[in-house]
């Protein structure tokens, strides 16, 4: 399995998921993959974007809130109210902080209300993620707590996500071993135990460093013993 049509196959059960929120019971295969597609190149161009503004803005490779928000509007999942023109006539026809009085609260009130005009997008998408339409896209990954149920004082335990119920159903010991190595387990290289070698040092990387220093003891040998053969026969020659 190529690691495209993995990813794919992860992304899948996401999208019927959010299918099934919006009321559709039912879909062709062709039209779940379609939809995957596009999601998948929607991410991708999304982290895409991100990137590429993380290095203008300040040259690495870790964005920011910034990166991102410019991303979004970018995409398309921001629209701004106004556009940059209109947002530059209107901070140069605004008329300055230091000429509102403060008097009754009228300067804080002022911030406020620019506050709001300059985050209102932001505000909109913040909103949908406490909306119903996530709500019950959660609901049906199994990621929702019901209400009701829940009564003050108990502990209240995290859902499992779909990927890690996955992984549980098909592990009969209930351990993550044999997802090591690959993409839905711990990399091998960073989570492998050191490998003991009986007679000799506690680990590979001891005695790749034993095997250095007798070769750069033996280089230092091997040039002293050449400098006392050059002296015999200069000696001799003499």
């Amino acid at each position: 399995m190529s690691a495209r049509t993995l990813h794919h196959s992860l992304l899948r059960p996401a999208i019927l998921q959010i299918l099934r929120a919006s009321g559709f019971h039912s879909a062709k295969p062709s039209v779940v993959d379609t939809l995957t597609d596009i999601a998948s190149r929607y991410i991708l161009l999304l982290a895409s974007k991100t990137l590429i503004y993380a290095h203008l803005n300040h040259n690495d490779s870790s964005p920011d809130i910034t990166d991102v928000r410019m991303a979004l509007v970018d995409c398309g999942l921001l629209t701004p109210t106004q556009t940059s023109s209109e947002e530059v006539w209107r901070e140069l026809l605004r008329k300055p902080l230091s000429d509102v009085p403060e008097r009754n609260g009228l300067r804080e009130k002022e911030i406020k209300r620019r506050d709001g005009e300059d985050t209102s997008e932001i505000r909109d998408f913040v909103a949908w993620f406490s909306g119903e339409v996530h709500r019950e896209i959660r609901r049906i990954a199994g990621l929702g707590q019901e209400e009701g149920l829940i009564m003050e004082g108990m502990d209240q335990e995290k859902p499992d996500d779909y990927v890690t119920a996955m992984k549980t159903k098909h592990s009969k010991t209930g351990e993550e071993a044999r997802f090591h190595g690959t993409i839905l387990g711990k990399d091998l290289e960073i989570h492998a135990r050191p490998i003991k070698i009986d007679g000799g040092p506690e680990s590979i990387q001891q005695w790749h460093a034993q095997v250095r220093q007798k070769s750069a003891k033996l280089d230092t040998i091997q040039q002293g013993n050449g400098y006392i053969a050059d002296g015999e026969d200069a000696g001799m020659t003499g």
